[in-house]
């Protein structure tokens, strides 16, 4: 089926909208009661679910963005004693990421956000059911169309596999 491009437009523009509203109201959320971004609290699981295996540019991968991103970021982490950065050998340029007992506190703030729950709430089973549905199968399309540049769903699943209470 062939949609107009007006209506492609209105589509990445509803996703937009929807996308910031929700980043907007987490952001709030957890930067009001924890003084942490979500990007960042994120970051943390990923971390604490890769284990010995961390390191920025694992945590790039796992989180679809460039090195110097999350470079950035765990710049931010470290220098808010959520994490440390931790030579694998003494004379090793790579640098593993473990969280300290400030990070690992922090990855046990339970990230749902009551704003997000109520507005989600205000649908019926059966519209949730199909709303998940069709972003899954629009996400499935789109990673048909941009191989190897997203392993979200490895890290949330990763996330989800690990312990971290």
């Amino acid at each position: 089926m062939k949609k107009s491009i007006l209506t492609e437009i209105n589509f990445e523009l509803l996703v937009c909208r929807i996308y910031h509203s929700i980043n907007k109201i987490k952001q709030r959320e957890l930067t009001n009661k924890y003084h942490i971004a979500p990007r960042q609290l994120y970051v943390l699981h990923i971390i604490h679910a890769l284990g010995s295996k961390a390191t920025a540019s694992m945590v790039a991968q796992m989180v679809d963005r460039d090195v110097h991103v999350i470079g950035r970021l765990t710049n931010n982490l470290e220098e808010a004693g959520l994490i440390e950065r931790i030579h694998n050998t003494p004379k090793s340029r790579l640098l593993n990421l473990e969280l300290t007992k400030k990070g690992l506190t922090m990855i046990k703030i339970n990230p749902y956000s009551k704003t997000l729950n109520a507005i989600l709430s205000t649908l019926s089973k059966e519209d949730y059911a199909q709303l998940e549905s069709s972003l899954y199968i629009i996400s499935t399309k789109l990673k048909e169309c941009t191989p190897g540049s997203s392993r979200t769903g490895a890290a949330l699943k990763l996330i989800r596999d690990s312990d971290c209470s």
